[in-house]
């Protein structure tokens, strides 16, 4: 076991910033004698201290794990892949879905989308992700009102909905030939016959809606979206992620 890689990092940055080894050591809060003991012992040192460390220097802290890397102790590379930040992107609040029952589905003009920082989903970082506000309380159990939803469009990621997926299901009113909305979770029985699921503690949800058959004679349907849909109804995103807001919690 050596430390001789990692040393000669913190010798060519001490020098760099012209700061002595038990200064620096101090200045990061992991003792006095920190540096001059890993020259004393030749050990590896915990990556929380070295954190400490670059954090005090100024420093990115790969410059201490990427030699930590190099060493012969190799159990120090799974540490450093916690460290390293988790990649992001930015995707857009889009508008509103109802997690009651059918409502307008109504996107906003592009000028009113709102950015929106998340995670990179690895899943489906090849696809357009958008995100929206969930409205209501039918699916409070899962997704409160107000909480944001991240969905992918299923012709997209180019499978059917499965039984217990979260979806968003669009339908057009014949009568008055606009798109209705719900979010719901869907359940395929063996007969093919498609249930929208509720998940809620208010009383008024607790019952499914039922969708017409979906079948592969649907497969050529007008409106846009995957094989799941006919004529006047599509099952048309996944939700793949939320993100909650939290609020004053019931203690009874």
């Amino acid at each position: 076991m050596t430390n001789k890689i990692l040393l000669n990092q913190i010798d060519k940055i001490l020098k760099e910033k012209k700061i002595s080894a038990r200064k620096a050591s101090i200045d990061a809060g992991v003792g006095e004698d920190f540096i001059r003991n890993l020259r004393r012992y030749n050990n590896m040192p915990k990556t929380d201290k070295l954190l400490k460390l670059a954090n005090s220097l100024n420093i990115d802290v790969n410059f201490f794990l990427d030699a930590l890397e190099k060493s012969p102790q190799k159990k120090i590379q799974t540490t450093k892949d916690h460290l390293l930040p988790i990649p992001i992107t930015t995707i857009y609040i889009r508008g509103e879905v109802q997690a009651g029952q059918w409502n307008s589905a109504i996107e906003w003009p592009q000028s009113d989308w709102i950015p929106l920082t998340v995670p990179i989903d690895h899943r489906y970082q090849k696809f357009t992700t958008f995100a929206l506000t969930v409205k209501g309380d039918s699916m409070n159990l899962l997704y409160p009102e107000g909480t944001v939803i991240i969905a992918v469009n299923f012709s997209e990621i180019g499978r059917n909905p499965e039984d217990g997926d979260c979806v968003i299901t669009i339908r057009r009113d014949a009568l008055t030939d606009c798109y209705e909305a719900t979010l719901k979770i869907i359940q395929i029985k063996d007969d093919g016959s498609v249930l929208l699921w509720p998940k809620s503690d208010n009383p008024n949800f607790v019952k499914p809606i039922v969708l017409p058959t979906i079948n592969s004679k649907y497969q050529e349907s007008k409106m846009e979206g995957d094989s799941a849909s006919t004529p006047d109804l599509v099952i048309q995103s996944l939700v793949i992620g939320s993100y909650n807001i939290v609020g004053k919690m019931n203690i009874k």
